[in-house]
């Protein structure tokens, strides 16, 4: 299993917002007809005191592959469609996680 987490962090004043469209709108054209297995939204806690939200978005997938072709297509539209809706009010970075069997 392959999973692509990107990790957001969200000014104050667009968490709310963000949240709404990451459950209305993101996730929901992002599963649309793909072949991802596994999806979630988590926030992020942390020790530090910081402004603003941290949240994970992890989808993930059987193969390299299927996630490649999902994410040159559906993750790159839904990716400029954030940056479109929320400006510079958020930055992110994606990691790719690879399961290791226990």
């Amino acid at each position: 299993m392959i999973t692509l987490n990107t990790t957001f962090h969200v000014e104050d004043e667009i968490n709310i917002p963000f949240i709404n469209y990451m459950r209305e709108t993101y996730f929901v054209r992002a599963n649309h007809e793909s072949q991802i297995v596994h999806s979630k939204l988590s926030k992020i806690h942390s020790h530090r005191l910081e402004e603003g939200h941290s949240y994970s978005v992890q989808f993930t997938f059987n193969k390299l592959d299927e996630l490649e072709k999902w994410d040159k297509t559906k993750g790159r539209e839904l990716n400029e469609e954030l940056i479109k809706n929320f400006d510079n009010k958020l930055t992110g970075f994606s990691t790719l996680l690879e399961e290791i069997e226990l």
